[in-house]
């Protein structure tokens, strides 16, 4: 493990530009395209030149550096995290971190990471007051799919089934899922243009 303190790592990382925050919020996405290339340039360098070291010390911090870390592991592939972010999501780890964990599996692009996302939306569905990282991860779920060819959510988005239960609970944007999965092939198109 490298010298660098935990501190030196949140100020490094999380705090340019109020990163944590437009991370959060996914703001970055609602600018002019010119501001969202300028914010997923630097991510993109910062995924980079974040050592392994970085990452595992942002990982073991609050939310806000555990967000941090999970887009930057994103824009750099960094597949050797991959266990890290399934262990999240197991703990159940994901109310601020989810929109995170989610790009990163959908930039990971892999049966696993698909499998990954459908067992969660299987069992937090299910908890209709647990409101919370669902539609994200359903749009990375169906990013993937779609990349892949390959469906598994159909019983998912079933007529009554768990999907439509869980969105028409509590207040939700839209109950399309594919918005939610337009929203993400967004954020993994950006960083795509980087590559």
């Amino acid at each position: 493990m490298s010298g660098t303190g935990a501190g030196d790592l949140f100020a490094r990382y999380c705090l340019p530009g109020g990163r944590y925050k437009k991370l959060l919020s996914v703001s970055f996405m609602r600018t002019d395209r010119e501001q969202e290339f300028e914010f997923a340039r630097a991510m993109m360098d910062d995924s980079r030149q974040a050592s392994t070291s970085d990452l595992e010390q942002l990982l073991r911090g609050d939310w806000r550096e555990i967000l941090t870390a999970c887009w930057l592991i994103g824009y750099a592939q960094r597949r050797d995290f991959r266990d890290e972010l399934y262990r999240l999501i197991e703990e159940g780890n994901v109310r601020r971190t989810g929109k995170g964990i989610a790009f990163a599996l959908a930039r990971f692009c892999q049966p696993s990471d698909m499998h990954a996302l459908r067992q969660y939306l299987e069992c937090s569905l299910r908890e209709l007051q647990n409101r919370g990282n669902q539609p994200w991860f359903l749009g990375a779920l169906l990013h993937i799919e779609r990349r892949l060819g390959v469906v598994t959510s159909e019983d998912l988005l079933a007529p009554e089934g768990l999907w439509d239960r869980w969105s028409a609970v509590g207040f939700l944007e839209t109950a399309d899922p594919s918005h939610w999965e337009r929203e993400v092939a967004g954020w993994i198109e950006l960083a795509e243009s980087l590559d």
